[in-house]
C-alpha cells in the first residue's frame, strides 16, 4: 500500500483507537486488516498513541492543503474528544457526590431531629410514668396505712371486747359464787335453826298458849307507835334507810301465834334478815334482853325500848331498827 492510502486509512484507525480502541482494533481485524500491512497498522498505532495532537499538528502544520487541515483538524478534534468525554463525566461524578452528601447529610439531619424528638418523646413518657408510678406508690402507702390503722382499730376493738367478755364473764361467775354462797348460807341457816329449834329448850311460860300477851309477868301494853317515833335518830335515819314504819303488835302477835301453833321457837322479823327467838325475850323496866339469828349466829341482844337504843347505841341499819322494834312489842307490845 502507497503512501497516498495509508494516510486516510491510519487518521481512521487514530479516531478508532481514540473513541475506543479496543474495540477499533477488534473492528479493523475483523473487517478490512488486509487491505492495509503490518507495518502500517503498527505505525498507524504508534502515531496515536504517541499522541492525536502532536501527529494532527505536524502535518496540520507541514503541509498547506485543505486536506491536510482538514485531516489534522478531524485528528486534533478526535484527540481532543475523548479527553473532553472524559472531562465530562469526571464533572457529572463530582455533581452526583455533592448531591449525594447533601442528600445524605439532609437525611442525617433528619435523622438526628427524628432521634431528638424520639429521645424527648422517651423521657417524657419514662417521665409520666415515674410520675404515675409515684402515684401508685403514694396511693399503695395511703391504703396500707389506712389498712394499718384499720386493723390496729379492729385489734383495739377486739381487745376491749374480749376485756369486756372477760370482765362480764367474771362478774357473772361472781355473781353466781355470791348467789351460791347466799343460798348455801341460808340453808346452813335454816338447817341450824331448824336444828337448835327445841320447843321444849326454854320450857312452859308465858310464851304459851294463844294469849300469851296475857301471861307475860312483867308491865306490859305501853309501847306503840308513840315510842319508836319520838327516838331521837328516827326522823333522819328512817328517811335514809327509807323506813315508811315499824311492824305493829298485831303483825307480831299474828307471827307469834303462827309460830306457837307449829311448835316453832322463832319468828323472822319483817323487812330485816334477822329471826327473833320470842321465847328468850326477858324485860326489866324498860330494859328488854333476847337472841336473835343475824343469819350466821345466834346473838344475845340488850334493847331500851323508850330510849330506842340497841345494844348501847342507835341501830347501824334499818335491820337493826326493825329487830329492836320486835322485840319491844314482844315484851310491851299493846
Amino acid at each position: 500500500m502507497n503512501n497516498k492510502h495509508a494516510k486516510p486509512v491510519a487518521g481512521f484507525i487514530s479516531l478508532l483507537l481514540s473513541l475506543q480502541p479496543t474495540a477499533g482494533l477488534a473492528a479493523i481485524a475483523a473487517s478490512g486488516a488486509t487491505t492495509a500491512p503490518t507495518t502500517d497498522i503498527e505505525l498507524a498505532q504508534r502515531r496515536s498513541g504517541g499522541g492525536g495532537s502532536r501527529s494532527s499538528g505536524s502535518r496540520s502544520s507541514g503541509s498547506r492543503s485543505s486536506g491536510s487541515r482538514s485531516s489534522g483538524s478531524r485528528g486534533s478534534s478526535g484527540g481532543r474528544t475523548g479527553f473532553s468525554s472524559y472531562s465530562g463525566s469526571g464533572s457529572r461524578s463530582s455533581r452526583s457526590r455533592s448531591s449525594t452528601r447533601q442528600s445524605n447529610q439532609g437525611s442525617r439531619q433528619t435523622n438526628r431531629q427524628t432521634n431528638q424528638t424520639n429521645r424527648q418523646g422517651s423521657r417524657d413518657t419514662r417521665q409520666n410514668n415515674r410520675q404515675t408510678n409515684q402515684g401508685s406508690r403514694q396511693g399503695n402507702r395511703d391504703n396500707r396505712q389506712t389498712d394499718r390503722q384499720g386493723n390496729r382499730d379492729n385489734r383495739q376493738t377486739n381487745r376491749n371486747d374480749a376485756i369486756n367478755s372477760r370482765q362480764d364473764g367474771r362478774t357473772d361467775r361472781t355473781d353466781i359464787r355470791q348467789s351460791n354462797r347466799t343460798e348455801r348460807t341460808d340453808i346452813r341457816n335454816d338447817t341450824y335453826r331448824k336444828a337448835i329449834n327445841n320447843w321444849d329448850r326454854y320450857g312452859s311460860g308465858w310464851y304459851s298458849g294463844s294469849s300469851w300477851y296475857n301471861n307475860r309477868p312483867w308491865g306490859y301494853g305501853w309501847y306503840g307507835g308513840s315510842y319508836w317515833n319520838n327516838w331521837g335518830w328516827y326522823p333522819g335515819q328512817a328517811a335514809v334507810w327509807g323506813l315508811a314504819g315499824m311492824a305493829t303488835f298485831s303483825v307480831i302477835n299474828s307471827l307469834v301465834n303462827s309460830a306457837q301453833s307449829q311448835q316453832v321457837s322463832y319468828i323472822v322479823v319483817p323487812s330485816s334478815s334477822y329471826s327473833l327467838y320470842y321465847p328468850s325475850v326477858t324485860a326489866s323496866g324498860d330494859v328488854v334482853t333476847f337472841e336473835a339469828d343475824n343469819g350466821y349466829d345466834t346473838v344475845r341482844y340488850s334493847a331500851n325500848c323508850k330510849q330506842g337504843t340497841l345494844n348501847g347505841g342507835a341501830p347501824r341499819n334499818a335491820d337493826e331498827a326493825q329487830l329492836l322494834n320486835a322485840a319491844c312489842q314482844v315484851a310491851f307490845g299493846q
